[in-house]
C-alpha cells in the first residue's frame, strides 16, 4: 500500500476557493492541498473550472473568496497548455528557452537539460523541435528554478504515443526525486494508471483521493461519467490514437 500523501511535508494548502468571471461562478468552494512528492491528476468535464484552479494555485489570479498558503521559500515550476507557450514563435535554441528559466545559470541549465534527456539538442531551435521535445524543454526551463512543485495544464496534448509514454516516465523520476506533479488532463484513463492521487474538479471537487477507487465512488457525478464515456468512445476511434486538443 502506497503511503498517505498526508505523510510527507506540506507545500501547497488551498482553503475554500471561490472564483467568478462576471455572473459566472467558476469555482466554489474549493480546497485542496499538495504535499512532497504527490503525483496528482487533476481531472473533469470542460469547463470544470481546472486551468482556473491552477492559476488560483499559482497566483496568476485572485480568487474573490479564500486563502492560498505555500510553504516558505517554496519555489513552484509552470507549463501551460501549449498553446499558450510565446516562446514557439520566437527564433531562440533549446539552451536560450532553458536559461529563462535558469535566470542565465548555465550550469542549472544543463542540468535541467541533462535530466529530460534533452542535452544534445542544446543547439537546436526551439520552434523546430517535434511536439514531445518542445514539451520536454518546457520541462527543463521549469525544472532550472528548482521547484518544490510542478503544474503542468495539458501537458501531452496533440503528442505522440511514443513521445507520451517518455514525457511520463521523466514526470515519474522527478517525483521520486521529490518534486511534487499537479497534472490537468483530459486522459482520465491514462491518469488513473498514472498519479498517486486523483482530484476530479466540477466547479467543486467531487473526488479527492486514490486513483483505484475513483470510478466507483458514489459522489461521482452522472454527467462527468457520461463525459468520460465519450472522452474514451472518440480516443478509441481516433485516427493514430493520439488525444485531442
Amino acid at each position: 500500500m502506497l503511503p498517505s500523501h498526508a505523510d510527507k511535508q506540506l507545500l501547497l494548502d488551498a482553503d475554500d476557493l471561490s472564483v467568478s468571471f462576471g455572473a459566472e461562478q467558476v469555482l466554489q468552494h474549493v480546497s485542496m492541498c499538495v504535499h512532497r512528492g504527490e503525483f496528482i491528476g487533476l481531472i473533469g468535464p470542460n469547463g470544470a473550472g481546472k486551468t482556473t484552479l491552477l492559476k488560483a494555485l499559482l497566483g496568476l489570479l485572485r480568487p474573490q473568496h479564500g486563502t492560498v498558503k505555500k510553504q516558505k521559500g517554496m519555489v513552484v515550476g509552470y507549463i501551460p497548455q501549449r498553446g499558450s507557450q510565446a516562446v514557439t514563435a520566437v527564433p531562440i535554441n533549446v539552451m536560450e528557452v532553458v536559461l529563462l528559466g535558469a535566470h542565465g545559470n548555465r550550469t542549472s541549465a544543463n542540468d535541467a537539460l541533462q535530466a529530460v534527456r534533452m542535452a544534445d539538442m542544446a543547439r537546436k531551435r526551439f520552434a523546430d523541435l517535434s511536439g514531445g521535445q518542445q514539451q520536454r524543454v518546457m520541462i527543463a526551463q521549469a525544472l532550472a528554478s528548482q521547484p518544490d512543485i510542478l503544474f503542468l495544464d495539458e501537458p501531452t496534448t496533440g503528442i505522440d504515443e511514443h513521445s507520451q509514454a517518455a514525457f511520463y516516465t521523466i514526470l515519474h523520476e522527478l517525483q521520486e526525486r521529490g518534486i511534487a506533479i499537479v497534472m490537468v488532463s483530459h486522459d482520465v484513463d491514462t491518469v488513473l494508471t498514472l498519479v498517486t492521487r486523483v482530484i476530479c474538479l466540477n466547479g467543486s471537487i467531487v473526488y479527492d483521493g486514490a486513483p483505484e477507487h475513483f470510478e466507483s465512488d458514489k459522489h461521482l457525478p452522472d454527467m462527468y461519467k457520461k463525459q468520460h464515456m465519450l472522452l474514451h468512445h472518440h480516443h478509441g476511434h481516433a485516427a493514430g490514437g493520439a488525444p485531442d486538443a
